[in-house]
């Protein structure tokens, strides 16, 4: 005795679900790590840019090839992002380290820009403690200085590419 057609019906409706798009349910997210990353039309650091995308935005993974994952951004932009620049996990707050270093040590009474603020110069309370430890005035000269120190992206892009580091290593 044969079984009834109907049983089949659930089977080709979850067929039909996953074929039109049920799929997206399980599709992977990645997160940009760096402050500034560029997707590229293929999986080299010579292959032209055709987005640029920065930190904390979501990614959905396309496809993956050696160190390069190919993505689609919530614009539906397409592209490939060298994966030392994604994590699967979501960044919270700010990528500012000094802040959240600063964060930490005031045990968090601080706010973001304040910290902020205080890592790129002294602040008052930074003034306060300099003086009451004898900090000279020549090194904190020293360390406004170093502070106020700002290297371009693409500074940083040419000393990578020339160096043959991260997404440029060979």
């Amino acid at each position: 005795m044969t079984q009834p057609r109907r049983n089949w019906i659930p089977l080709v409706a979850f067929c039909a679900v996953l074929v039109t798009g049920g799929v997206e349910a399980w599709a992977e997210t990645v997160y940009v790590q760096a402050k500034t990353a560029q997707l590229r039309l293929g999986k080299t650091s010579l292959d032209a840019v055709v987005g640029n995308v920065k930190y904390g935005d979501a990614l959905e993974v396309v496809g993956r090839d050696g160190s390069w994952v190919e993505v689609k951004t919530a614009t539906g932009a397409k592209g490939w992002i060298f994966s030392n620049k994604t994590s699967s996990t979501k960044p919270s707050g700010t990528n500012d380290a000094l802040a959240r270093l600063g964060q930490s040590m005031r045990g968090g009474d601080a706010s973001a820009t304040t910290a902020s603020a205080g890592a790129r110069g002294l602040d008052k309370a930074s003034e306060g403690y300099a003086d009451r430890t004898g900090v000279s005035a020549r090194d904190r000269e020293a360390v406004d200085r170093m502070t106020a120190y700002q290297i371009a992206d693409q500074e940083v892009e040419e000393f990578l590419r020339e160096g043959g580091l991260g997404e440029y290593a060979k």
